[in-house]
């Protein structure tokens, strides 16, 4: 059972929100201070901003394990020639290609697949043409990974734009010169460690220990602003596991799998042997201790009285507070089982099938994965599926969680094959994998109209990995780095663009952090990536800094000097 099923505001118990607005500063006596004063913060941060109607989804998408995004946004030139010649010699050109050794992805790989054009084109062919764009002053011109193919269409039809060298930072100014005499206060702590970085992502918080996720106080901020029916869903809902991200001060996370909810056992498909009526509320829709909705007659009889008397029991009042709380986490359950259920069954087609289905396999046709069994891809479409559903479930905001793992390439990250089948394998398949599932959501979402306009999905990850591999033969792979390249799409997002800055490739030399090995300080940090998207879900100036209390330490994400303006402000 999961304990954060559902949103329930009863006035007539106290509760957290209202022992602080009620309080106020009494609270101080009862709490540590600063734990108080978060509290009180992000509550006086809620009642500045007027009541909102509109709809909005986010959607986190977390590349676990620390995706190489060296190999996902490629250098086919630079203004002097130096990006690509950079990337190959830090990179190696793999031997399937012909070279010595490595794991660089060939410009003939990229222009093969269709993903971009011919780098021997004027510049004035580069705006926005199928990948390649100048991404900063240096006029680098770029290419995304053979395995992207869809994600190069989303980027044409300019719902999808990259952010480069995105990572965690305490600070701004940190340098290859100054990064080994920094005091250990002014660099996040445990750089290269997967568990750390990706703490520090999820909450944009590197130099504090762990208390909440950016996600989460957002939802602390909006969640009594948008979503105030007390029967709506969690704003939060993570479709694989617990997250740091979503964690909020008040605010928890439905969790739930990729398959949708679990109805208890015995009482058909679901509930149909016992309910006359399966779409109506539990408890809401109907009275556990009258008969009208339960079948009391005929041959299921005995699941309806069962269920009836179930029910019974978890609507009953028990003067202990332990039996009181066990029941309520049942009854909630219940609650949110019907709600969930009543969401999906928009899409549900019946049989195990639905509406989506068919957008998800024409985006994995010919790639030799199967929609139906890839997680991943279950999770994306779980996500489309309650945000089409959102009409059930009431809520004006929503912010989801998705997650796919198997980035640590530390070996074999290119499969040598010499054949097609290497896209089967490997990094390869990750690629293939993040873009098919991402394409199939695209549609699903596109298929209500205007409702694109509502949603946003983004890319995080722990850290991207070095330029240098740790090998030269085909069992080569990268290890730990720092700043990477993300992804932001939606219709709100000013696509068939790259923002932030492209990293100087030289390794050894450069933003390289220290060594050899191509660790690149990141040019953006988390909280200004993370503002932008915060901003357009409806995060107020005013409420920015108890979102992000770092942020002011940097360049204003909003100004044009940060490159930062993946939002249309205008729609």
């Amino acid at each position: 059972m999961n304990p954060f099923l559902r949103k329930t505001v009863d006035r007539s118990k106290p509760n957290r929100r209202d022992f602080f607005l009620q309080t106020g500063a009494a609270s101080l006596g009862v709490t540590s201070i600063v734990n108080s004063l978060a509290q009180l913060k992000l509550v006086g941060a809620a009642a500045a901003q007027g009541a909102g109607s509109d709809y909005k989804a986010l959607v986190c998408v977390f590349l676990n394990g620390g995706m190489d995004t060296n190999n996902f946004l490629i250098p086919i030139s630079g203004g002097s020639g130096t990006a690509r010649a950079h990337y190959d010699s830090g990179r190696g050109v793999p031997t399937y290609a012909g070279g010595t050794g490595g794991i660089a992805v060939p410009i003939s790989d990229i222009n093969s697949a269709g993903t971009g054009i011919s780098p021997d084109n004027p510049a004035s062919e580069y705006e926005h043409a199928a990948g390649y764009i100048p991404a900063d002053g240096n006029g680098n011109r770029l290419g995304l990974h053979p395995g992207a193919t869809h994600l190069k269409t989303i980027f044409d039809a300019g719902d999808l734009a990259f952010v480069c060298n995105v990572g965690s930072l305490t600070q701004p100014d940190v340098t290859r010169a100054n990064y080994s005499s920094l005091p250990a206060s002014q660099k996040p702590p445990q750089l290269f460690s997967h568990s750390d970085q990706q703490v520090q992502w999820q909450s944009s918080l590197p130099g504090k220990p762990f208390t909440s996720g950016w996600g989460g106080r957002v939802a602390d901020i909006l969640d009594g602003i948008h979503n105030v029916d007390p029967e709506s869903l969690s704003m939060s809902v993570s479709v694989n596991g617990v997250n740091s991200f979503q964690k909020g001060i008040q605010q928890q996370p439905y969790v739930m799998g990729s398959t949708g909810v679990s109805s208890y056992s015995g009482y058909g498909s679901p509930y149909s042997s016992a309910l006359s009526n399966t779409s109506v509320q539990p408890f809401s829709g109907y009275d556990p201790f009258l008969d009208s909705n339960y079948v009391t007659s005929g041959g299921n009889m005995n699941a309806g009285r069962r269920l009836q008397a179930f029910e019974q029991m978890m609507a009953m009042s028990h003067a202990n507070l332990f039996d009181q709380g066990y029941v309520n986490v049942a009854k909630n359950a219940r609650v949110t089982e019907g709600l969930v259920g009543s969401a999906l069954a928009l899409t549900d087609t019946g049989s195990g099938t639905t509406s989506l289905d068919t957008f998800f396999t024409n985006a994995f046709d010919g790639t030799g994965l199967n929609s139906s069994t890839e997680d991943f891809a279950r999770q994306l479409k779980m996500v489309a599926r309650l945000i089409i559903g959102n009409t059930v479930l009431n809520n004006k905001r929503q912010i989801f969680f998705v997650q796919l793992g198997g980035w640590d390439t530390h070996t074999s990250q290119i499969p040598v094959l010499n054949n097609a089948a290497r896209s089967d394998q490997g990094y390869y398949k990750l690629i293939r994998l993040l873009s098919c599932s991402l394409k199939g959501f695209y549609d699903s979402v596109n298929s209500v109209p205007g409702l694109w306009n509502d949603v946003m999905a983004f890319t995080a990850s722990d850290f991207t990995r070095t330029l240098t591999p740790n090998k030269t033969d085909e069992t080569g792979g990268s290890d730990h780095g720092w700043g990477g390249h993300m992804m932001v799409m939606g219709g709100n997002v000013k696509g068939k663009r790259i923002y932030g800055t492209f990293p100087n490739l030289t390794a050894n030399g450069g933003i390289d952090v220290q060594g050899n090995r191509g660790r690149w300080i990141p040019s953006t940090s988390v909280d200004q990536y993370s503002a932008v998207i915060a901003k357009w879900f409806g995060v107020s100036p005013q409420q920015m800094s108890a979102v992000f209390p770092n942020l002011s330490r940097f360049t204003d994400p909003f100004t044009p000097e940060a490159k930062l303006g993946f939002v249309d402000e205008t729609v």
